[in-house]
C-alpha cells in the first residue's frame, strides 16, 4: 500500500512539473480617439505607467474611434470594421476607456491592477515569431494547466509603436503609441480549445496596407504585434504577449581608455529578429584625430568603410553579425566618440546608431560618458573643440576606467545628465583616488546631490554622505527646486556676469523638466574650501552649484559641481563663456576666494 502512495504521488509531481502555470503578461485595451480631448489629458500618464512597469509585466494596444467631432480620428478610418468590432465586443460608448485583462478600470493609477493580475499565473504560454518578406505572424499557443470554462479565443493585433509628428492631431496630441493596424485574421479572432500540455501554431498573413499606414522609422521595430487569449464566457484576458520584429543593433564594447602605445577594439551587432533575411548598409563615421588609424570589419572578415560611404551586409534569419572597431593612436594622445550607423539598405530613412568612444590617457582633459547611453557629452564636445586643449571621451560603460589610467589626467568633466542612478560605488572609489591626488573634477547631472546625500534616496548611505561632504564639499538642502532658471553670483571666477541662465529650451537638451520629474537639487557650500557658483533666480541664497578646493595626501585638487547637466544650459552662448571658465578655473592655482576672472569665451 505504501507503495501505491509513493508511486501516486510522484505521478502527481511529475504531472505538476510537466504542466505547470505560466507567468502571466497583463493586457491594457485602451479605446481613445485624437479628436478626444479627456483622451490627450489620459494617454501621457497611460504611457509613462506602461513604460514604468515593463514590456516584461504588461502590453498594450489601443483601438481608435470616430467620435467626438470633427470625428477624422486616422488610425480610426484606417481600419474601420476592427476598430468596431472591438468597441462592439465590450459595448464602448464613451471614450477614454482603460481595461485591463478585460476589465474596465480607471485610466489613471492602474499600476496596482496590473500588478495584482501579473501575480496570478497564466493556463497558457505564447510566444510568436514574424517573417518581413512574406507578411506572415506566427504565434504558439501552449495550455500550461487546464484552462477555464467557457469559448477562449486567440486574437493578434499589429500595433503602430509610437508615431510621432510636428502638426497637433485636433486634440493637441503629438505622439500616438500602440494603436491598433490589423488584426490577424480578423476582430473576432481564432477559437482555441486546448487540453493542458497540447498546443497549437498558426501563421498568418498581415494586411501590409493597413500596416503600412506610416511607413517605419525605427530599424528595431519594423513590425509590433500583441497576441491575447480572451475567454469570451466573461470576456476575462488570460494571458498576452507582445513581439517585435526588426534588427536590433547594440555594442558589445562601447568604449577604452589606453595610452599611446595600445590599440584599442570595439565591438558591436546587428541581430536580425525576423524569420527572412534582411540587407543591411553599415558605415563608420568619426571625426580621426591627426595621426590615429581606425579600420572596422565584421567578424566574417568583410571590410565596413570609415567616413567613406557603407558596405551592404545580408543578415539571415535570426541571424546575428558582430563586427569590430580598430582605433590606434600610433603615438599621438587623443580622443574621439565615433557612431555606427546601420539602416536598411532599400531606405536608408530606417536607420539606427551605436555610439562608442576611445581616449588615451594622456590628454588634457578627459570626458566621460555617463548619461546612459545619450549623447548629452556632445554638448561639452563641442565647446572643447574651441579650446587649445587635447581632449578625449570615454564611455563609463566600457569597464576601463582604473585609478592608475588617471594618473595623467589633470581635468574629468563627468556628464550624468538625468541618467538614473549617478555615480555608484566604484565611481566614487575612482574619483576620491583622483581628488585626492590633486585631480580637477567638474561633475554635473540631475539629482546627484538628491542621490548622494538624502537619506529618502535608495542610493543613500553614510558613505556616499561622506563622499558628498568631504569631496564634493556640498551639503543638501532640498530636491525638488521649481525654478528653471539661475543667476551667477557677482564677482565669481566662473559665473559672474550670467543673470537669467535658462535651464529649459532653446538650444540646450531640457534634461531639467518639471514634466518628467527631473529637478535641479538645492545645496549649499559645505566648508571654508567652498564657493557657490549659481543661485536660483531671485533666491540669491538658494544654491543649484559650487565649486570647491580639495586638499588632498597626494595634492589639492578642485572641484565644480552643479544639480543640472550642462547640456541643459539653454543658452549656447553662456554654455560657451561657462566652459571656458570652468576649465580656465580648474586648472588655476589660485585660491577658493581670489576673484579675478577668466576672459570670455567666443564662438565664430
Amino acid at each position: 500500500m505504501n507503495k501505491v502512495v509513493i508511486a501516486l504521488a510522484f505521478i502527481t509531481l511529475t504531472l505538476t512539473a510537466l504542466y505547470s502555470q505560466s507567468q502571466r503578461v497583463v493586457l491594457l485595451e485602451e479605446h481613445t480617439s485624437t479628436t478626444c480631448g479627456p483622451c490627450a489629458a489620459a494617454n501621457p500618464g497611460i504611457d509613462a505607467t506602461l513604460a514604468s512597469l515593463g514590456i516584461d509585466k504588461v502590453v498594450a494596444i489601443k483601438y481608435h474611434m470616430n467620435w467626438p467631432a470633427p470625428g477624422n480620428d486616422p488610425w480610426y478610418f484606417n481600419n474601420v470594421s476592427e476598430n468596431t468590432t472591438r468597441r462592439t465586443y465590450y459595448g464602448v460608448n464613451s471614450i477614454p476607456q482603460v481595461r485591463i485583462d478585460g476589465t474596465q478600470t480607471s485610466t489613471g493609477g492602474f499600476a496596482p491592477v496590473v500588478n495584482s493580475r501579473y501575480a496570478l499565473p497564466s493556463p497558457y504560454d505564447i510566444s510568436m515569431t514574424s517573417d518581413l518578406a512574406n507578411h506572415t505572424v506566427t504565434v504558439k499557443v501552449k495550455a500550461t494547466a487546464t484552462p477555464p470554462a467557457g469559448n477562449k479565443y486567440l486574437r493578434i493585433g499589429v500595433l503602430e509603436k509610437i508615431y510621432n509628428t510636428n502638426s497637433p492631431f485636433p486634440n493637441g496630441e503629438t505622439e500616438i503609441a500602440y494603436a491598433m493596424l490589423d488584426m490577424l485574421p480578423d476582430g473576432l479572432g481564432t477559437a482555441i480549445d486546448l487540453a493542458v500540455g497540447d498546443s497549437v501554431e498558426y501563421t498568418l498573413p498581415y494586411n501590409t496596407t493597413l500596416v503600412n499606414m506610416h511607413p517605419p522609422t525605427s530599424l528595431s521595430t519594423l513590425l509590433a504585434v500583441v497576441a491575447f487569449m480572451q475567454n469570451d464566457a466573461n470576456k476575462e484576458v488570460l494571458q498576452a504577449a507582445y513581439h517585435e520584429s526588426g534588427v536590433n543593433i547594440g555594442t558589445n564594447v562601447a568604449g577604452a581608455l589606453i595610452n599611446n602605445s595600445q590599440t584599442a577594439t570595439l565591438s558591436g551587432f546587428m541581430e536580425n529578429k525576423s524569420l527572412s533575411p534582411i540587407d543591411l548598409a553599415i558605415g563608420i563615421n568619426v571625426n580621426v584625430p591627426a595621426g590615429w588609424n581606425v579600420t572596422a570589419q565584421t567578424d566574417q572578415g568583410a571590410a565596413i568603410p570609415v567616413n567613406n560611404g557603407t558596405a551592404t551586409v545580408t543578415l539571415d534569419g535570426m541571424e546575428t553579425l558582430n563586427y569590430t572597431i580598430t582605433a590606434d593612436p600610433q603615438g599621438n594622445p587623443g580622443g574621439f566618440s565615433l557612431q555606427a550607423d546601420v539602416s536598411l539598405a532599400s531606405d536608408p530613412n530606417i536607420s539606427e546608431s551605436s555610439t562608442y568612444s576611445v581616449s588615451t590617457n594622456d590628454v588634457d582633459i578627459l570626458v566621460v560618458d555617463d548619461d546612459g547611453g545619450a549623447t548629452y557629452e556632445s554638448y561639452f564636445v563641442e565647446e572643447l573643440n574651441q579650446m587649445p586643449y587635447v581632449y578625449g571621451v570615454v564611455s563609463i560603460n566600457s569597464g576601463d576606467l582604473a585609478g592608475a589610467d588617471l594618473g595623467s589626467i589633470e581635468v574629468i568633466f563627468w556628464n550624468c545628465a538625468n541618467v538614473e542612478p549617478t555615480i555608484n560605488d566604484a565611481d566614487r572609489a575612482l574619483l576620491s583616488q583622483f581628488l585626492d591626488n590633486g585631480g580637477k573634477l567638474f561633475l554635473n547631472g540631475v539629482d546627484i546631490a538628491y542621490e548622494l546625500a538624502d537619506p529618502t534616496s535608495p542610493y543613500y548611505n553614510f558613505t556616499t554622505l561622506a563622499f558628498f561632504n568631504d569631496y564634493l564639499h556640498a551639503t543638501y538642502v532640498k530636491r525638488q527646486y521649481t525654478f528653471l532658471v539661475v543667476d551667477g553670483i557677482p564677482g565669481d571666477p566662473i559665473t559672474d556676469g550670467m543673470a537669467t541662465v535658462g535651464l529649459y529650451g532653446g538650444t540646450g537638451a531640457s534634461t531639467i523638466n518639471f514634466a518628467t520629474n527631473d529637478f535641479a537639487n538645492q545645496i549649499n557650500p559645505g566648508d571654508a574650501d567652498a564657493a557657490p557658483i549659481f543661485s536660483f533666480f531671485n533666491n540669491p541664497t538658494d544654491y543649484a552649484g559650487i565649486r570647491a578646493i580639495h586638499n588632498g595626501s597626494g595634492g589639492q585638487g578642485r572641484v565644480v559641481l552643479t544639480t543640472f547637466g550642462f547640456e541643459t544650459l539653454a543658452d549656447e552662448n553662456i554654455r560657451a563663456l561657462f566652459a571656458d571658465r570652468v576649465v580656465t578655473w580648474l586648472k588655476s592655482t589660485t585660491g577658493i576666494e581670489d576673484d579675478r576672472l577668466a576672459g570670455p569665451a567666443t564662438r565664430f
